[in-house]
Parts: C-alpha cells; structure tokens; sequence
C-alpha cells in the first residue's frame, strides 16, 4: 500500500515509466479522506484500507468467530467487503484460510465415484421410434 500513499499524498512517480504509468493507473481508485486511505469498488462505494495482517484476523473472526460460519472463501471476501474494508490479497487470503481449517476439511464434499469403471451398454436397436 505505500506506493499508492506515497504517490496520493506527495505526487511522486517513480523514475521507470512503465513503473510511474502501472502507478498512475492503479491510484485512480484510491482516495484519501481524513488521513484514511480508501478504495473506490466497481459499485462506487469507498471501502477502508486495513492492513494485511488486521484483514486476515478479520477473515478468520468471520470464518471461525463465534458462530463459527465456515464458508466458502468468495462468502468470507463477500462479508469482509460488505463491511466497506478492503485489503490487498483479499481472495487468496480466505482461500488459505479455508483450506487450512480442520472443521472445513472434514465437513467438505466427498466425491462419490464408482469402485470400478463404467460400462457402456450395447444399444441393440438403434433409430427405433
């Protein structure tokens, strides 16, 4: 995140073009309202900027908290957003957390595959009406 602070509040691109023009583009979603650093979604509502490490705890308060909701990692990045905060690595961060918890390993979908090959059935009449 200090690259887009750094640029939203002094104004200073770095010296590579590709670099300053990857930068330019990247902060015309971002915002700075009171000292707080925000980013503008898709749908126009200006979420929070946390850090990293304050948006995994929330992910795993939602994912394992009290009543222990174990979603699936697009409904954990869902809840977070719906709370107007947003932190990079938003989506690999719930899918990390939700394929290391032993309660969603257990209680995951089981494929129920055949013990042996299927068979094809010989069609003895075929174009019958």
């Amino acid at each position: 995140m200090t690259p887009y602070l750094d640029y939203l509040l002094h104004e200073v691109l770095p010296m590579d073009k590709m670099e300053a023009r990857w930068l330019a583009c990247r902060t015309k979603s971002f915002v700075i309202i009171e000292g707080e650093l925000y980013k503008r979604s898709h749908t126009k509502i200006l979420q929070r900027c946390i850090p990293i490490e304050q948006g995994r705890l929330l992910l795993k308060d939602i994912h394992g908290g009290v009543y222990e909701h174990h979603a699936a990692p697009r409904t954990l990045v869902g809840n977070a957003f719906r709370q107007s905060l947003y932190w990079p690595n938003t989506v690999a961060d719930a899918e990390q957390i939700v394929r290391t918890c032993k309660g969603c390993q257990y209680y995951t979908r089981q494929t129920h595959l055949p013990v042996q090959e299927l068979q094809t059935i010989p069609i003895t009449w075929p174009f019958v009406v």
